[in-house]
């Protein structure tokens, strides 16, 4: 009969109907702006900003498409007093499923690393595809983590392999308009050793102690770091253990 194509039609679209009314666009936006001060620092190391945000794109009931860019600019003091050396870029993209407090993601991670104004003789890249895992441990005291594993699909020069990372975030004093926090984050990296990087793998480590002064969705951290970071020059060896005095402002609209 006439009437069974249209019935058949709005049994197969009814689903996606349903679906779509739970569709949100844009559900949350986070901004950060950092600035530090390198100690002790040298010539091609004097501060280190951080510029980006994330966002999540699009939201149908606990799965999350989401995105995220920073900029990385290393300042020295080789030609002139602000001198920009390196602009390293941080692009990630993935999908997330939320577990009440706690969410699983697959994530796609792209850094790609520039000298300003110097030779860069051939490209220094690397892409991840990994999974994360995420969320609040406690809520008094706010307590979060981050723990994820990927593997590379790209390595221009540098010869990752597989990352591994594990981060905690917690308020040690917590009051309605500041905290005092402690973040600490480790990457662990393996690597093909080459001519050019020696090393077959290496682990980074950001212990940030600080301040924090909340107001509504936007904070301002005053933070003191302990940094090791390995690969320091874009297409050299190079690894640095060194302080980090700085501010943070950050912008969260869930």
């Amino acid at each position: 009969m006439c009437w069974k194509r249209p019935a058949a039609l709005f049994l197969l679209l009814w689903p996606l109907q349903a679906a779509a009314g739970d569709l949100e666009l844009l559900p949350e936006l986070k901004l950060r702006l950092l600035a530090a001060r390198y100690a002790p620092s040298e010539r091609d190391f004097r501060w280190v900003g951080w510029v980006g945000g994330a966002a999540g794109l699009v939201r149908a009931g606990k799965l999350t498409l989401f995105g995220s860019a920073d900029v990385e600019t290393i300042i020295g003091s080789e030609r002139r007093a602000f001198d920009a050396n390196q602009a390293n870029y941080h692009l990630g993209t993935g999908l997330r499923r939320s577990f009440g407090e706690r969410h699983l993601s697959l994530v796609f991670d792209h850094v790609s690393r520039h000298r300003q104004d110097r030779p860069k003789p051939e490209a220094v890249a690397w892409n991840i595809l990994g999974l994360r895992f995420s969320g609040r441990l406690s809520k008094k005291p706010p307590v979060r983590f981050e723990l994820s594993a990927g593997h590379t699909t790209l390595a221009s020069l540098v010869g990752y392999d597989f990352e591994g990372v594990a981060a905690l975030e917690a308020d040690v004093v917590s009051r309605p308009r500041w905290a005092l926090y402690f973040n600490g984050r480790a990457r662990g990296v393996t690597a093909e050793p080459s001519a050019a990087l020696p090393r077959d793998g290496f682990v980074d480590l950001w212990l940030e102690s600080g301040v924090r002064f909340r107001r509504a969705e936007r904070a301002l951290d005053v933070l003191l770091v302990f940094e090791r970071r390995n690969d320091v020059y874009v297409n050299a060896p190079g690894v640095r253990d060194r302080a980090l005095l700085g501010i943070r402002f950050g912008l969260e609209n869930r």
